[in-house]
């Protein structure tokens, strides 16, 4: 954390905190945690992710910002999840989805010199190589490399599904996919993404499956993203901010119909912060890092729990006699 910070810091970033307790959840797609301010007497979640407030502050003037903050998602625990984790997120006017792979590849070299690590390390069976530059590969192209799918074409929900259960492709839970974004990512993250082993850029995602980044210029069916995945893991998420305040109203509008339609982890629509965008937000590109996750790596270690002090256990039945 302390390289983290001193690069943020050299490259003119503020460090700021944001509110763990929000009236209006958003930024990830995720299932909040929910509680109640009886003072008040309104409903709050537990924050899911910082984003929606460091772009209220790119709009109040900050031109650069970040934060190291917990995030508190209600999903499943496994060895690389954990409902309470730790993020990194930073944003940073007149920059783009470009200045992420920089600033990544800056701070793996760094990395590797002030920890003193070797360029190739092994973990979890495999050796990773750590020495930029990484990979760079789009979405659409490893889609169709490890599935056959061409996104392009099947651009619909049923299109999808039928191309999926045309080629049986197995491990993918169709049922409990009730739309595109969401079918899309379940084929993602059980065929597409595990088949990542060495560091890799992932770049220009379908619209669909980020509601807050903004389209590609030449392409309006993708958007100008970038994920650093390692031996099938995210450690990076980023993207060019979407920042036209009528889209971004539109899309959230979506978002909140399909979380009506009981999807858990669509977000609810933030009127508040599409009002600020309203005010004007400049071209802004977001950045999260999970820290958890770049520990593992680092120290070689297997599961999420070996690097948090006070990881979520199953509690132990005691027999009733």
């Amino acid at each position: 954390v302390d390289v983290l910070r001193t690069l943020l810091k050299e490259k003119e970033f503020v460090e700021v905190e944001t509110p763990a307790l929000q009236s209006v959840y958003g930024g990830a797609s995720a299932t909040p945690f929910k509680t109640h301010l009886n003072a008040l007497d309104i409903d709050l979640f537990l924050s899911i992710s910082p984003e929606l407030y460091l772009k209220r502050l790119i709009v109040g003037g900050f031109d650069r910002v970040f934060t190291i903050c917990k995030n508190f998602r209600n999903e499943g625990i496994d060895f690389q999840h954990n409902p309470e984790f730790t993020m990194m997120e930073y944003y940073a006017a007149y920059k783009t989805y470009e200045f992420h792979m920089e600033f990544t590849e800056e701070l793996f070299t760094r990395l590797v010199k002030e920890l003193k690590l070797p360029k190739k390390i092994s973990y979890r069976g495999k050796e990773i190589s750590l020495e930029p530059p990484f990979k760079r590969v789009k979405f659409r192209d490893l889609m169709i490399k490890e599935t056959g799918i061409d996104i392009d074409k099947t651009n619909t929900f049923e299109k999808l599904k039928s191309e999926i259960e045309k080629k049986k492709i197995p491990n993918v839970n169709v049922r409990n996919a009730n739309h595109y974004a969401a079918l899309l990512d379940e084929l993602y993250k059980r065929v597409v993404r595990p088949s990542i082993i060495q560091p890799t850029f992932l770049t220009h995602y379908p619209v669909e499956m980020i509601a807050l980044a903004k389209r590609n210029e030449k392409d309006k069916t993708k958007i100008n993203s970038v994920q650093l995945i390692i031996d099938g893991a995210e450690i990076i998420k980023a993207y060019d901010e979407l920042n036209d305040p009528l889209d971004q109203e539109a899309r959230l509008k979506e978002q909140q119909e399909l979380l009506q339609e009981g999807s858990g982890e669509a977000m609810p629509y933030d009127e508040d912060f599409v009002t600020a965008l309203k005010y004007g937000m400049p071209p802004t590109a977001g950045y999260g890092m999970g820290i958890d996750r770049l520990t593992m790596l680092l120290t070689g270690q297997d599961s999420i729990r070996d690097v948090i002090l006070f990881p979520f256990m199953k509690p132990i039945k005691e027999d009733k006699k």
